[in-house]
């Protein structure tokens, strides 16, 4: 009698979970939780990064990020001793300029920016164009009930191969994220710390990324002054940007 009940039991979660992933469009869920972390078809916003070893502060970097669409991205580069620097994405190719060449230098998404960031990780957040999303299971963060993606890489210029994503079900507000690269290796992971309300608007105020692989090493992303704006062509274009 009882095995009978466990079997009934475990027949129904097993049925309940199929439901749930049968229900849950997990694409529309990434959608969802890409406008929290942008917010507008054009836009500028300012981040500051300060990178961490252990407890102690190690240094700290300012950055202006102009975006037009989904997959047009410029940085620059606003810390004194960077003055001069921009970062260009266009669809899957990105380039670094500096001020003493007279060339762009093509680098990837995945290469380091500033501390655990990758260039990726501030050029390259809308994950709904760059990653096909599954649903895997709900679970708590904490006091937060949530939904778990995993996403998959769909694109050369996505910034990792696949990410476990944490999105909490009543708003789809991200709350962490696992990062892995093609190797499977497991790089990094993330904690969507804090947001505000601006302009009517929920936006991303702060973000921090772990390397999974120097244990100790840590860095916080800042999100100020989001401004939704008409971006101009010409700062999206490949030659020499100073000229403009």
């Amino acid at each position: 009698m009882c095995k009978n009940v466990l079997w009934l039991l475990a027949g129904g979660a097993l049925s309940g979970f199929a439901a749930t992933l049968a229900n849950v469009d997990a694409q529309a869920l990434l959608r969802q939780s890409d406008i929290l972390r942008n917010g507008s078809a054009s836009y500028v916003v300012h981040i500051k990064i300060t990178n961490f070893e252990g407890a102690r502060q190690d240094e700290e970097h300012l950055y202006a990020v102009s975006q037009k669409g989904l997959d047009k991205t410029h940085v620059e580069f606003l810390s004194p001793r960077e003055k001069g620097r921009y970062l260009l994405m266009l669809g899957d190719d990105m380039w670094i300029y500096l001020p003493d060449t007279s060339r762009p230098v093509r680098i990837t998404p995945l290469e380091r920016l500033t501390g655990e960031a990758s260039n990726g990780d501030v050029a390259r957040t809308n994950y709904a164009y760059d990653y096909d999303a599954v649903y895997l299971r709900s679970e708590k963060v904490g006091e937060a009930e949530c939904h778990v993606l995993e996403l998959t890489a769909k694109r050369k210029g996505s910034t990792y191969h696949k990410i476990e994503y944490w999105l909490r079900v009543e708003d789809a507000r991200p709350v962490k994220a696992e990062f892995y690269l093609t190797s499977g290796k497991h790089t990094k992971s993330a904690t969507f710390d804090a947001y505000l309300e601006e302009g009517g608007r929920t936006r991303l105020a702060r973000l921090t990324i772990y390397d999974q692989i120097r244990k100790n090493s840590h860095s916080v992303l800042e999100y100020s002054g989001f401004e939704a704006r008409e971006l101009p062509d010409k700062l999206f274009h490949q030659g020499r940007l100073d000229r403009f």
